[in-house]
């Protein structure tokens, strides 16, 4: 198995991108309109699941990607702003607006910072990265 450098920009790349992933599944679990909604057990369960996993993954993708995202630090402040469903259902109507504003001012600077490092790529390193991966060895 080959080791991966951690530091490698190709490493940081796929960083970002999972992380950016993960934010926008955050995202889709609160911003359908939840006035008309039940919120299960599950649906909390979930939501509290994903923001464990940014807040858990945070460190690794601010140490990874932050010098190249404009305020890696705006994604804990999010999340601190959203401990439920049942809580964002209640925030009054601009609270909200402003919550969805935040969130995609962050994604786009997560993209953005995704941007700027593909483009410290050589052609060559972004056409390994875009090959397909080996198949696994058989048990």
């Amino acid at each position: 198995m080959a080791k991966v450098n951690i530091l490698s920009m190709q490493n940081r790349i796929t960083v970002c991108r999972e992380y950016a992933e993960l934010w926008q599944a955050y995202f889709e679990r609160f911003s359908d309109d939840l006035t008309e909604k039940q919120i299960t057990e599950q649906m909390e369960q979930e939501f509290e699941n994903i923001i464990g996993i940014l807040a858990l993954n945070h460190y690794k993708f601010s140490e990874l990607c932050g010098d190249y995202m404009k305020d890696a630090g705006e994604i804990l402040k999010i999340l601190a702003q959203t401990s439920s469903l049942a809580d964002i259902r209640e925030m009054p109507e601009a609270t909200l607006s402003k919550l969805y504003v935040a969130w995609h001012t962050t994604f786009i600077d997560m993209n953005k910072a995704l941007g700027r490092m593909i483009a410290k790529l050589s052609r060559k390193e972004i056409e390994a990265m875009q090959a397909p991966a080996p198949p696994a060895p058989a048990p």
